[in-house]
């Protein structure tokens, strides 16, 4: 009976640390995906409410621009790490003074992401209209600032979605 005791107290003892509820990667990387994204929006609300364009404005082309999806069953982790895609390239592109840190965290965000989005079985892909969207914006250079303004509201909303769409990830695998 001794034999049996001792062995069965070093199980016990090796499976105790795996019983300790320690969050899983995934977990971690959902809640720093999360944080990140909350960041985010602070900082893009504060950029934002600096400069605000006449609503009876219209521009031709902002619909290149990502706009959140209408119906949330079809966003998942997939399409919104393209869309994030879109928003680095055009903040890179229009070059906007003080957000240089907004491109950096959008540019970690999305590794956050893709990341989630593979475990989730998610295919990502590149801004599929980047070329277009680079072009319209060179062409548009003298209206940087309604259309910086445009980018960061459907970066924050698109932002507000992610943070949505990480309280129930939708699985990207054919069912």
């Amino acid at each position: 009976m001794r034999r049996f005791a001792v062995p069965a107290w070093i199980i016990l003892w090796i499976l105790i640390p795996l019983c300790s509820g320690r969050p899983s990667a995934t977990d971690r990387i959902t809640r720093d995906t999360r944080l990140l994204a909350q960041t985010l929006i602070s900082r893009v609300q504060e950029l934002n409410s600096q400069f605000k364009p006449s609503p009876s404005l219209v521009i031709s082309g902002l619909e290149l621009i990502p706009v959140p999806l209408k119906d949330s069953n079809l966003e998942t982790l997939g399409t919104v790490e393209e869309a994030l895609s879109c928003f680095i390239e055009s903040l890179s592109t229009l070059q906007i003074d003080n957000t240089m840190q907004i491109q950096t965290d959008l540019k970690n965000l999305k590794v956050l992401v893709k990341s989630l989005a593979t475990s989730h079985g998610c295919s990502v892909s590149r801004c599929e209209k980047a070329h277009h969207l680079k072009r319209f914006l060179r062409r548009n250079s003298a209206f940087i600032f309604t259309i910086r303004h445009v980018v960061l509201d459907r970066l924050q909303k698109y932002l507000n979605r992610l943070l949505r769409t990480l309280d129930n990830p939708r699985s990207c695998r054919a069912s």
